[in-house]
């Protein structure tokens, strides 16, 4: 198949995959919906031990069904959430949530009113669906993955092209529900003018080693970050996102330098940390400081390759 499958060409094949990935997750330390359902009559946070899921089919369509057992009402605290919920299926008759219903092709066609192209991106469908699921595992191998891949430029293209990944309960909860026609432009642009820098960088070099890597992925990471809803006004990771980006274009770290990294740089969480922050004047005052500390220790933890 190709690399990238709108979900609205094959929205039975889409459906299916889709909502396997979200059955997987649901109850795992994966599940990133879980940190939104709420009991609503004691407001606290439902247990993810009680999390249920199960694929069900309408007709021809395939979808989840979320629920929690031993509750008959849900508060689910996401905005744009409910929208995406199966009408008939999903709903009290009082209007609270019983369960949640979903089928992927809904959810494709209600982005679509905001702009918006779902799709499966099969290389991470790959590696996270289909790559050896495992419920115990703290989090999914994909971050040295991603950065080896080059991921940051598969993410620009799909921003570029005004595509959201929809493979999971990130993806769900976090780029779907409350998606905005208004913020595209602007996440647009950025995808353009990512994807032609990185691009240009890769083409520069035979093979980018990991240590010409780190700068892209990070500039992934905060990409991924600015297309979610809840953040596309946030001032700090924009910030962030505009020092990266100046950093890549004026190559402080060269994609022909033939260097091996052997520690990953600690000023890396810091940045992120920062873009995440919002306290403007502290991002402001430090991040200049901390993105500096990262490029002196990308040289520092790397040493010259022999190769």
């Amino acid at each position: 198949m190709e690399e990238v499958i709108p979900v609205l060409n094959d929205p039975s094949f889409a459906g299916l995959v889709v909502s396997l990935g979200i059955q997987q997750e649901i109850g795992s330390i994966h599940d990133q919906l879980a940190d939104y359902i709420f009991d609503p009559d004691t407001q606290i946070l439902v247990p993810r031990s009680v999390l249920r899921a199960e694929l069900v089919k309408l007709r021809d369509k395939v979808g989840v069904k979320i629920w929690a057992e031993g509750f008959s009402a849900l508060d689910i605290r996401i905005a744009g959430f409910r929208s995406l919920l199966h009408p008939d299926y999903s709903f009290n008759p009082n209007g609270s949530i019983r369960e949640c219903v979903i089928f992927p092709e809904s959810v494709a066609k209600i982005a679509a009113l905001e702009g918006t192209e779902v799709v499966l991106v099969r290389p991470w469908g790959l590696n996270t669906i289909f790559g050896g699921f495992d419920v115990s595992k703290p989090y999914y191998e994909t971050n040295m993955w991603e950065l080896a891949n080059y991921d940051t430029r598969r993410y620009a293209k799909l921003l570029k092209n005004r595509q959201v990944a929809f493979l999971g309960t990130h993806d769900l909860v976090s780029h779907i529900a409350g998606l905005k026609k208004a913020a595209w432009s602007e996440l647009q642009l950025r995808g353009e003018k990512s994807f032609d820098l990185l691009e240009a960088f890769s083409l520069e070099s035979k093979k980018l080693q990991p240590y010409a890597l780190v700068l892209p992925y990070l500039l992934g990471v905060i990409m991924d970050d600015l297309a979610q809803p809840a953040n596309y006004e946030s001032w700090s990771r924009k910030y962030i996102f505009d020092l990266i980006f100046n950093s890549i274009q004026r190559r402080d770290i060269g994609s022909r330098e033939s260097r091996l990294l052997f520690h990953f740089p600690p000023a890396y969480e810091e940045l992120i940390d920062l873009a995440r922050s919002e306290d403007i004047r502290a991002v402001e005052e430090r991040a200049p400081a901390v993105f500096g500390q990262l490029i002196k220790e990308l040289r520092q933890f790397s040493v010259l390759s022999t190769n």
